[in-house]
């Protein structure tokens, strides 16, 4: 692989650094990235939502440009590239996605890989809610695109436990200001910033308040309970539960998660009327 890489308008991007950031939707992707960005060093180019296995410069969804932790009000993908100056940190995301164990390096630049997760009973709750609101998709189509998901979810429990990832909790990055001064040394970088920033514009905002709420109004560790008595919510946990292999899983990383999904398990009683 060359040291540059190059994008359909001929930019070469030189990073000094990259950061491959993966995460579920829903997982707080987006304000732990911008928190990132806010702590970089010199320059910094946040690439959202790029296609493993190619240029990120070429699939990106859009580019950001920082300098020392601000981000610079450009439009133009050149100009980006150019205020970025010499040997940037290149943040390159990918959604839905979990790394791969063997990865061939984006650029001759150090890389770090970083999984952001949410627990599971959050990180359900607050999806289901988000889809819940496209009018296109029914509660079929729903259900197909919540076990798509999950199934993603559970190779996210599988790796984020492994020596190669930086794993950033968002539950825990929300609440605790230490945890996010632990994590900024963790991830090297300078700890300037350790506020949670603005409620990020990406796919809308939050699944429950859109854009219009602050970080302190959020309530990200009441999805769960705002979710309870959703019927597309609780089947999705009655069948999450009747998988001893996910429970296993899940025990590994969210303990509590599985024990109220065990609990759900040996108390509900289904009742089903037949026609």
């Amino acid at each position: 692989m060359t040291q540059a890489m190059r994008s359909m308008d001929n930019v070469a991007l030189v990073p000094g650094r990259v950061l491959r950031v993966y995460g579920m939707r829903r997982s707080g992707n987006h304000a732990l990235i911008d928190w990132i960005m806010r702590n970089t060093s010199g320059g910094g180019l946040f690439l959202n939502n790029c296609k493993p296995g190619r240029d990120p410069l070429q699939t990106t969804r859009a580019v950001t440009a920082y300098r020392d932790g601000t981000e610079l009000d450009l439009s133009d993908r050149q100009a980006k590239i150019a205020a970025a100056g010499d040997a940037p940190t290149a943040l390159v995301s990918y959604e839905d996605r979990m790394p791969q164990l063997e990865r061939k390096p984006l650029y001759r630049a150090p890389e770090t890989c970083v999984i952001i997760y949410r627990s599971f009973l959050h990180w359900a709750a607050s999806l289901l809610r988000k889809i819940q609101r496209n009018p296109g998709y029914g509660p079929v189509e729903r259900m197909r695109v919540m076990m798509n998901s999950i199934g993603t979810y559970g190779a996210m429990l599988d790796r984020v436990q492994d020596d190669d990832i930086v794993p950033l909790l968002f539950d825990r990055w929300t609440a605790d200001d230490r945890y996010r001064a632990d994590m900024a040394s963790r991830l090297d970088l300078p700890g300037r910033d350790l506020g949670k920033g603005a409620v990020q514009r990406y796919g809308g905002g939050s699944s429950f308040q859109g854009q219009s709420a602050t970080p302190d109004t959020l309530a990200t560790d009441q999805r769960s309970a705002q979710m309870a008595d959703d019927l597309e919510y609780q089947l999705i946990l009655w069948t999450v539960a009747r998988d001893p292999h996910f429970i296993a899983r899940l025990a590994e990383v969210f303990p509590e998660d599985a024990q109220r999904l065990s609990d759900l398990l040996r108390t509900a009683k289904a009742e089903v009327t037949l026609p």
